[in-house]
């Protein structure tokens, strides 16, 4: 199952409609820390822009689950297993 994460992101602040561009992501959703209008002081009131082209880019990821083949397990053993990330073009070749 492929899914979108957010890179980078534009936003708009909800107080003054001032537009923040260049927001990298960091492993989590990550919003401006201020709003850079001096009189507007926001911190935590924005919206993302989604289908702003030049400041907002997706990219791709998969969560993939490996697994012991059953011919490397010894008899009455769980095979053991382990969860990876894969981002961008690898996750067409890993379909």
């Amino acid at each position: 199952d492929i899914k979108p994460e957010l890179l980078v992101g534009s936003f708009s602040c909800n107080e003054c409609n001032r537009v923040v561009t260049g927001v990298e992501q960091q492993f989590k959703y990550t919003l401006p820390q201020l709003c850079p209008d001096p009189r507007c002081g926001n911190r935590s009131n924005w919206t993302l822009l989604e289908f702003d082209k030049k400041g907002t880019r997706f990219g791709d990821w998969q969560r993939l689950r490996l697994q012991e083949g059953e011919l490397e397990v010894p008899a009455g053993a769980m095979p053991r297993s382990i969860d990876v990330i894969v981002r961008g073009e690898t996750c067409e070749v890993c379909k």
